[in-house]
């Protein structure tokens, strides 16, 4: 962070470094109204760390105690007495807090209403190396154990032995977006059903600098796709899931890179969920709004330029080498991807009798605004992944 003085008459004094981190990205940045008080956001690795910073002297003050992992939207004070801003975990969905930023203490603005009365899962934050060195980051939700019935705190005599360990990769949309440790009421569930779940950030991802979120452009994209196997692999040699019960699942690019997953690597995961995914580049960017087709030219490769590179890329021209269960997920007015993306799959693999599912959520568009949306698209994924993982 530089600061450049402004003197009464419009002259620029000489710009000087406020602060800076070699381990963290700076997400947000508020001022109060004297420019004397500055709140800055980093992310950590999916965390959110604050500094409070005065612009007289440049002195840090870190804001310790964050009642959450991940700090959205947050609001100095014209006065820089106090900052507003959303907090969430994987343990409490999103509420909103209030920073006094002279004693640095919390108070609570909003509540949320009580939760379940069940297990939520803390995940940990994993590291491992793609198959070219480059390191990847995850966020690890293992499954819950299920209870144990003896009464003496040992294993029963005859118990049944466990099952066989199931998990799930969860890919994340943007591509530019960052899986972090938010609240997430899907990934609970998986793990409450039994089923582990990673949620990585592969190649392309935010958070890891300007290399890393261009690391998947263009031709890179196969590199992106490696990174997915990569994860398959992960979960298997650390013990958290066996060979042949790893499913993969993604809404948006991550749904993308689900069906691609499915059709150009069909050995590696045993079921998937694509929701509101492109399946083929050529009616994507047919059919897509204008300004998004203009938008994803330089990540995925233009229409016409690029046609022979995007086809390739395309899970439509392998569907045919599908051979997991799949579920397939699209809004009906989903104007982003249009819901031909998921149609054309549907229909080629129900075409040959395979087991596809498909759950086509009415009056929604690719963001699911209504609740009972988001509570069915839970229910049938974790139904279709049990059912197919078991």
């Amino acid at each position: 962070l530089v600061a450049q003085p402004v003197g009464p008459h419009g002259w620029r004094g000489a710009p000087r470094r406020i602060s800076e981190r070699d381990d963290a990205e700076l997400e947000y940045l508020d001022a109060d109204d004297a420019g004397r008080t500055l709140l800055l956001v980093w992310n950590v690795d999916g965390r959110s760390e604050l500094d409070l910073i005065n612009t007289h002297d440049a002195s840090r003050t870190p804001v310790p105690d964050l009642p959450g992992y991940v700090v959205t939207d947050p609001v100095l004070s014209r006065d820089g007495r106090s900052v507003l801003l959303a907090v969430e975990g994987p343990l409490r969905p999103r509420e909103l807090w209030r920073l006094d930023t002279n004693a640095l203490t919390w108070s609570r603005v909003t509540g949320v209403p009580g939760l379940p009365d069940v297990p939520l899962v803390e995940p940990t934050l994993e590291r491992f190396a793609a198959r070219d060195g480059l390191e990847i980051t995850g966020w690890l939700y293992r499954a819950v154990e299920p209870a144990t019935s003896s009464t003496g705190g040992g294993p029963d005599v005859g118990a049944v032995p466990p099952e066989p360990r199931a998990a799930l990769v969860h890919l994340h949309g943007g591509p530019e977006s960052q899986e972090r440790p938010t609240f997430s009421p899907q990934h609970q569930a998986l793990a409450a059903a039994g089923i582990t779940v990673f949620a990585p950030n592969i190649r392309g991802s935010s958070g890891y600098g300007r290399d890393f979120v261009h690391a998947d452009d263009l031709g890179l994209r196969w590199n992106a796709l490696a990174d997915v196997v990569d994860c398959a692999r992960f979960l298997v040699s650390n013990g958290y899931a066996d060979r042949s019960r790893v499913a993969v699942e993604g809404r948006s690019y991550g749904g993308y890179a689900t069906l691609a997953s499915l059709a150009f690597t069909p050995d590696v995961f045993a079921a998937g969920v694509a929701v509101c995914g492109m399946s083929d580049f050529a009616t994507f960017y047919r059919d897509t709004e204008p300004w998004i087709a203009s938008a994803a030219a330089t990540k995925y490769g233009h229409p016409v330029d690029d046609a022979a590179l995007l086809d390739s890329l395309s899970p439509m021209r392998a569907i045919d080498d599908v051979t997991a269960p799949l579920l397939v997920v699209h809004g009906e007015l989903d104007t982003n991807v249009p819901i031909g993306e998921a149609h054309q799959v549907v229909e080629a693999l129900t075409a040959r009798s395979h087991d596809v599912e498909y759950l086509e959520l009415a009056g929604e568009g690719h963001e699911y605004r209504r609740a009972t949306s988001r509570a069915e698209l839970v229910r049938r994924m974790v139904a279709f992944v049990a059912a197919r993982l078991a």
